[in-house]
Formats: C-alpha cells, structure tokens, sequence
C-alpha cells in the first residue's frame, strides 16, 4: 500500500501497483492509481458490472472486450441486457465475497476494473491474489469515499478514455456531463433548500435507507436541497422515528426492473403506470405517509442506473434541479440530455428512467 493525496478525498490509502511497463498505455484510476499497460486491453474483467455503461458510450461493441463479469444483476437493464451483456461469463454476484480468484485468473484477463465496493483497495487477499499473477488492477469509483458528482464524471472517463484509446470521444462525454452540472448549480443558486430524502434501497417492508454525504450531500446541495443524511459514508439506515422527526419535504424513491413485488419497479422498458403504483406504495410507509412530501406532492423515483453509472449522474442532477427548484430550475431538460448521451449508445436506454407521482 502507498499514502496519496485524492482530490476531494483527502489522504487515503489506496493499492499501489506492483507490475509496471514501460511504454504502452498509460491511465490514473479513480482511487488516484497509476495504470501502465503495454497496449490497449482485449480481455477486461469488470467487477462492477455497471462500468459496462460507460464502456458502451466509448466504443460500439464493449462486450467484445470483456471476458467476465461480477454483479451483472446491478446492471438492471432489462430486456435490453442481451444486446449489452452477450455471452460475458460471470465471476461472482453482488457481494464481494461472492468473487471468485480462481474464476478471475483462469480467464487470463488483461486488466481486472472495480469498485471500492466490490474490490475493497485496503487490505484485500483478491488483490494480492490478482498482483502476484501479474494482472493489472484499477478502480473507477470509491464507494464509502466516492468522489462529488463532476470529479467522479472526470475521473472515470478520463480513466476509460486512456484505457481504450477513446480519448477525444471521452473528453466530448465528460464536457457536455460538466456541462450540465454547471446548469444546475447555476440555476439552484440563493434558493430556499427543501429538506430531501434521498432512499438508497426502496423497499416496500423495510424503512429507511439513506443516502449518505458522500457523493449524494454535493449531488442534493447542487440541486438546491438538504440531505437529510444518516452517515457520511454512502448510506446507513435511519430509524423510522429518526426519519419522521426531521420532515422531510421532497421524498426520492430508487427503484428497479427486478423484484417489483418488493420495490417501485423503475427502470428502462418498464411499465410507467406500474411503476408509479409501486412509487405510491413506497410513500405509504408510515416515515413518508405523513410528511409534507406526500402532502405537497413532492415524491419522486429513479432508476438505480442513475446513481450507478458516471455517465447518467447529469441527468439524475437535473431531475433533482427540476424536483427541488421547480421554478428557478425550470427550463432544465433531463429527457434532452437522456437523448443527447444515448446518440452514442448503439442500444440507447428506453424510459422511465425515473418517474414522479404529480405526472400520472
């Protein structure tokens, strides 16, 4: 392990890379790593599934380059999963634990890519494992020290743009993303901030996931709301009193296209008419029911590819600029910016990406 500074982050300790090439390729991962490579990877193993996303706006096949995959459940995509996922084969779920070393080195990948989540960078056996086989390890986003919105946009297209030599086309992404990062800073500016509640995990029996200040407290101040935050990791559990007693005004739900019988089922392809029932069932548990956020009709839902993927994050912001400054933010257009970034998507992702009650 090596000491380094990470802008937003402060020092942290991150994996320090042992196999090193001259020449060749040459990229800084989220974490702050740097990744020598001595060409452009051919057999990528991805650990979060949802870097798939980000691969797919850079080059038009991106399962041609990746040999394995774990937690391809997170992609979430529905019946377009096919066209994205192909024959990947899977190398473990959605836990950590669920990894397998010899499933990964048995594939001969190239290049091993993760999140802090899935591959923790401190202490972790699975890195030791994959460095004494030579196998190059990065990290495209930090979980628990995720990065605020525009760094982690930056970071990881700049990290996927050197990676696969698409580095202009990267750079094109990551502006227009900041871009629309800018417009919603700018027009939430000097409001008055509604109290949000931000659920990580909706489901209808289990109250109340909460979004952390990490990542969501920049992302919610930039759309001119205040987090009603449970930790300052990504998210912990607020008791339902705990909830009730702070108010909140705007309620996000997230959802998603499995299990609909237990959460709002939201996502691409997707029912909007089911969706928003199981929107409505979500805001009857007893911490929302009797919030102005039901009251006032404030209660919204994503799909969790928003918050997955650094690609999508712009249009998640402009969805909360809209929900929380509904005048001064106004003119801001997440179904435009949607169009925009699936113009380079060979399979563009379908609506409802997100949904709210007040539209039915």
């Amino acid at each position: 392990m090596t000491r380094r500074t990470v802008l937003g982050l402060g020092t942290a300790l991150v994996a320090a890379p042992r196999f090193v090439w001259a020449g060749g390729i040459q990229a800084t991962d989220v974490l702050g790593n740097a990744i020598s490579l001595p060409k452009a990877p051919e057999r990528i193993i991805l650990l979060d599934a949802t870097d798939l996303l980000t691969m797919a706006a850079l080059l038009p096949d991106p399962g041609a380059r990746v040999v394995g995959m774990a937690s391809a459940a997170r992609l979430d995509l529905g019946l377009l999963t096919p066209k994205f996922v192909g024959q990947i084969p899977e190398v473990g779920q959605l836990s950590p634990d669920t990894v397998s070393v010899e499933g990964i080195i048995g594939l001969k990948p190239d290049l091993v890519v993760a999140s802090a989540y899935m591959l923790p960078p401190e202490g972790s056996l699975l890195v030791q494992h994959l460095q004494a086989a030579g196998i190059p390890v990065a990290w495209t986003s930090g979980h628990d020290g995720a990065l605020p919105a525009a760094e982690q946009l930056t970071r990881a297209m700049g990290f996927w743009g050197a990676v696969l030599q698409r580095q202009d086309r990267a750079a094109e992404l990551t502006r227009f993303g900041l871009s629309r990062l800018d417009a919603v800073r700018a027009c939430a500016q000097g409001a008055d901030r509604p109290r949000v509640y931000m659920e990580i995990m909706s489901t209808f029996d289990d109250c109340c996931w909460s979004a952390g200040r990490a990542f969501w407290g920049d992302l919610i101040g930039m759309a001119g709301g205040d987090l009603i935050a449970s930790s300052d990791g990504w998210s912990a559990k607020l008791s339902t009193e705990g909830l009730l007693a702070q108010q909140p005004q705007v309620y996000v739900a997230t959802g998603a296209g499995f299990a609909p019988d237990m959460q709002p089922g939201i996502g691409p392809g997707l029912d909007p008419a089911k969706g928003r029932e199981g929107l409505r069932r979500a805001a009857m548990c007893p911490a929302i029911a009797g919030s102005a956020a039901l009251r006032d009709g404030r209660v919204h839902g994503i799909w969790s590819g928003l918050i997955t993927s650094p690609l999508l994050v712009p249009v998640l912001a402009e969805c909360l600029g809209k929900w929380l400054q509904p005048g001064s933010c106004a003119a801001l257009d997440p179904e435009k910016t949607l169009a925009a970034l699936n113009a380079y998507l060979v399979h563009p992702l379908p609506g409802p990406l997100w949904l709210s009650l007040g539209d039915d």
